[in-house]
């Protein structure tokens, strides 16, 4: 496993979105996580998909290696850089649980439904993941083509809102982490791939985990 001058070294960038106020749990996280001194970039006031596609500029401008999208409400394991860089992997998600119904499924789904008989412990192939955990290698991004240029959506486009519309038939009406997976494999035939021994804490006023739904505060914060 790397220690905090590799991963310095390969220069991982911490994205994350926000609203401006995150819970004491997730703030304990995130003070946690390594390497302590890695970059970050907190996003706030813009939509999801643009404030995703900054991130991914940045990181290419900036020469950083590996970008890591970190959710405001996903708490993960303090070494989870560490163990997704250790795949060597274009791009590799940990897991965390919906907070919203069907509440406590993992946010990743294959064959058209939540994938819920995952093996734990394992790298795994499915066909959409949420990136609250995620982490691309910036060689991923230089090969992804546009989704929609036209609209300053490269990599990450919301597309929910465009049920009903006419649009081709490789761009779903998904959600924007969603459609990116849709797009690399159609594309560039490249795999979401989801490492299930990272396992994360989905949390707000109630917090997710694998079959669980609890108040936030449940468990005492180490």
């Amino acid at each position: 496993m790397p220690g905090s001058w590799e991963i310095q070294q390969n220069k991982v960038l911490c994205a994350f979105l926000h609203t401006d106020l995150v819970s004491v749990p997730w703030a304990l996280g995130f003070r946690n996580l390594l390497p302590h001194d890695m970059p970050i970039m907190p996003i706030a006031g813009m939509p999801f998909d643009h404030a995703r596609n900054t991130a991914c500029r940045t990181a290419l401008d900036n020469g950083f290696e590996y970008l890591f999208f970190l959710d405001s409400d996903v708490v993960p394991p303090r070494d989870v850089v560490q163990r997704l860089m250790n795949h060597k992997k274009p791009w590799v998600s940990g897991v965390y649980f919906r907070r919203s119904p069907p509440h406590s499924v993992p946010v990743m789904i294959k064959n058209g439904t939540w994938y819920t008989n995952y093996p734990r412990g394992a790298l795994v192939d499915v066909d959409l993941v949420g990136a609250g955990c995620l982490l691309i290698h910036r060689s991923f991004l230089e090969a992804i083509p546009p989704q929609r240029p036209h609209a300053g959506k490269h990599w990450f486009d919301w597309r929910v809102d465009t049920q009903g519309m006419q649009l081709p038939p490789d761009m779903p009406p998904l959600s924007e982490d969603f459609t990116l997976c849709h797009w690399a494999k159609v594309k560039l035939g490249i795999p979401t791939l989801v490492d299930t021994s990272i396992v994360c804490r989905h949390i707000g006023l109630a917090q997710a985990g694998d079959n669980t739904f609890t108040p936030a505060e449940a468990n005492p914060i180490t």
